[in-house]
């Protein structure tokens, strides 16, 4: 169903972002791979493109428009289109009380995570517009819809994604566009186990270990994410089996949180 459609995903360099690549690859999709970092950019190409994918390399500052913009357009021209937008990119500053971050860094992840989104489907709604086609699914958190401590400020630049997600819907739904956000809430990535790994030099291994079996118990499913879990969710978001579905926020979460 995804077979030869053109894919954008923001912070694909590690993490979810990286899984997200691998899974459209795995369905004949052409990824363009997106990180500030192009190291990292040049990392997930090369394991998109060893599975047997196909992948171009975009990296630029999803946080600056200037560098979006001046990025996207040369991408849909050797492309031909974007048909897939996957707002993926975040930053989380450090994992601590409110009180004890920095103004700086509340100001990067806003940057990144609700300007970013912004940012990216500024710059490729005019031609899915044009084109009366296009998906976008942004990546949320359940962090965002029940609240979280250490993360507040992480969570409130996710709250503006949902709000976004929701009130862009309404407005691009008439030209055939689709628009929904995936939420996942605790997921195995390369950012929680250095959070762990943290934690565990301050309060011992051990003390991890009885935090990490406490989490899974408030967990219906017992388990904690797992990226393909949530690029299984995108993935049908963006397929023509959710073409009648827009504005939509769906956790992936093991039943942590239930949300009406």
């Amino acid at each position: 169903m995804l077979s030869d459609k053109i894919v954008l995903i923001t912070g694909a360099g590690s993490g979810i972002g990286q899984s997200l690549a691998l899974a459209f690859a795995r369905e004949g999709a052409r990824v363009a791979v997106n990180d500030v970092a192009p190291e990292r950019v040049a990392a997930t190409v090369a394991l998109v493109t060893q599975a047997g994918g196909a992948a171009v390399a975009a990296p630029f500052d999803i946080a600056n428009f200037d560098a979006v913009a001046t990025a996207v357009q040369p991408l849909e021209q050797g492309q031909g289109r974007i048909d897939v937008l996957v707002n993926n990119a975040a930053v989380l500053a450090g994992h601590v009380p409110f009180l004890e971050t920095r103004p700086a860094d509340n100001d990067r992840e806003i940057k990144v995570i609700l300007y970013g989104t912004l940012h990216c489907s500024r710059a490729v709604l005019p031609g899915m517009i044009a084109r009366r086609s296009g998906k976008l699914v942004n990546i949320a958190t359940d962090a965002a819809r029940v609240g979280q401590e250490r993360e507040v400020v992480y969570s409130a630049a996710k709250g503006g994604v949902i709000s976004f997600t929701k009130s862009i819907a309404r407005e691009v739904g008439r030209h055939n566009i689709n628009v929904n956000a995936v939420s996942p809430s605790a997921t195995d990535t390369p950012l929680r186990r250095k959070i762990l790994d943290d934690m565990a030099t301050k309060i011992g291994a051990d003390a991890v270990r009885e935090r990490e079996d406490k989490v899974r118990r408030a967990y219906p499913l017992r388990r904690i994410g797992e990226a393909e879990d949530v690029a299984r969710a995108v993935l049908f978001l963006a397929s023509d089996a959710a073409r009648h579905i827009t504005g939509q926020i769906l956790s992936v979460n093991g039943g942590f949180a239930m949300p009406g």
